[in-house]
């Protein structure tokens, strides 16, 4: 049966939107991907971990890698459906594209509910940490100190966190506060956090007025949630986009199928 204007026009077009289906798969692969190995990003997570490897926002990461993935599987059931006018294999694809739709707002949402959740939780879990494994943890005393060298901060509310703190107790007995809390020399080279140079480290570690030059004064709490906000906004907004995309092929496989 030939297929009307309409018909054929639902057809091209598709096709064509599978193009940018499966680009937007490599799309949601890659930014999983990046999220899960940027470097910056991967160590600040640790800040965060959910369990003893992961943070809550790196297993949407693993999520979206997944969705990517059946991305590739569906975009093939609708360009051979599109082609070959087949009803049965466009059913198949608003049904994939459907369950796609739900898998992204399901990301979205937990996305929101982590972000809610890494806020409350933050404050009082982030300095039970610094008290208990900075200079002890080796992947953690780096975390803290990319945020504090990064976000130019110092403990969580502010520096007096290093009181009583295994750190203080241990490698940093005689000093109030971590090498990365002070004004560096080397700020804003790559790797600071990882050897940091105070500008003047006697002047830094006095407790009066006249360490201000010399000491970041604000606490990591409210740069570290920002942080936690700005990444969990990137999944819904990508989310959110691909989602749009998916509506919108789902409308052009029902036209279509239903003019076959």
């Amino acid at each position: 049966m030939a297929l009307s204007c309409g018909a054929k026009c639902a057809k091209g077009v598709l096709i064509a939107f599978n193009l940018i289906f499966w680009l937007s798969g490599c799309a949601l692969i890659a930014f999983g991907i990046f999220i899960l190995i940027e470097e910056e990003k991967s160590t600040l997570f640790r800040l965060f971990q959910a369990d003893e490897q992961y943070a809550h926002i790196q297993y949407l990461a693993f999520a979206f890698i997944a969705i990517g993935g059946l991305v590739f599987i569906v975009g093939f059931f609708g360009c051979c459906g599109a082609m070959q006018e087949n009803k049965c294999m466009l059913v198949a694809y608003f049904i994939f594209l459907f369950i796609i739709l739900g898998s992204e707002l399901a990301v979205g949402v937990l996305a929101i509910i982590f972000q809610d959740k890494g806020v409350s939780e933050m404050e009082g879990k982030l300095k039970d940490t610094l008290k208990t494994k900075y200079g002890v943890d080796q992947p953690i005393t780096q975390a803290f100190d990319l945020a504090q060298t990064k976000f130019q901060c110092c403990g969580i509310r502010d520096p007096t966190d290093y009181e009583d703190s295994a750190w203080k107790r241990g490698s940093g007995a005689g000093r109030n506060v971590s090498p990365s809390c002070c004004v560096l020399r080397n700020a804003g080279q790559p790797g600071a956090y990882l050897n940091p140079q105070p500008l003047n480290e006697s002047m830094c570690q006095r407790d009066d007025g006249s360490n201000a030059r010399f000491r970041h004064q604000s606490g990591c709490k409210y740069k570290l949630e920002e942080f936690l906000k700005e990444q969990s906004m990137l999944f819904i907004a990508i989310g959110c986009g691909i989602a749009a995309l998916e509506i919108f092929g789902m409308i052009f496989s029902i036209c279509l199928c239903k003019e076959i």
